[in-house]
């Protein structure tokens, strides 16, 4: 990464700004969004149930139906959050987690890298939320993930990804 100077630091992110050269000769400042990286989870009830959560986003002062998902901590692996995050948010734990692929969430933006896991196995308790978090628990079939799909009804761009591997059978 190049030189940057940093704007604001966050517990979960930091904005940065870096001067980059453009093609006239000039440079530019642009400011961005140092990431840590997280995950988001396609747990898996059976091959055609998966746990989906209704979150309460204050950002879009919307409820989103989403897939479970969350930051990376200091040092944790991709599946230590998955994991983590499974239980906080479903109260689920899963017996199998996997690495299916790996995306930017919005390189426009910043780099935060997003671990796709998928969850197997699961065992039911109870979530573990943090204070400010909304969520309610809700199990979703192939059926109805497709119909939610194809009628626009997930607008979250890491859910999108999720549900569209499982659709296509990656699974």
């Amino acid at each position: 990464m190049p030189d940057y100077t940093t704007l604001l630091q966050t517990a979960r992110f930091d904005v940065v700004e870096m001067e980059l050269p453009s093609r006239d000769g000039q440079t530019h400042r642009r400011a961005y969004i140092r990431h840590p990286g997280a995950v988001v989870l396609l747990p898996l009830l059976d091959p055609d149930t998966i746990v989906m959560i209704e979150n309460e986003r204050t950002g879009v002062g919307e409820t989103l139906l989403e897939l479970p998902a969350g930051t990376r901590d200091q040092g944790e692996t991709p599946l230590q959050t998955a994991a983590r995050e499974l239980v906080e948010e479903t109260g689920y734990r899963a017996g199998d987690l996997e690495v299916a692929c790996e995306f930017y969430s919005a390189p426009g933006l910043g780099n935060e890298l997003m671990h796709m896991v998928v969850a197997r196995n699961l065992t039911a308790g109870e979530q573990q939320l943090e204070p400010t978090e909304r969520i309610l628990t809700r199990l979703v079939s192939r059926e109805e993930v497709d119909q939610l799909v194809r009628g626009h009804s997930i607008r979250d761009s890491k859910t999108l990804v999720g549900l569209q591997h499982f659709l296509l059978g990656y699974t």
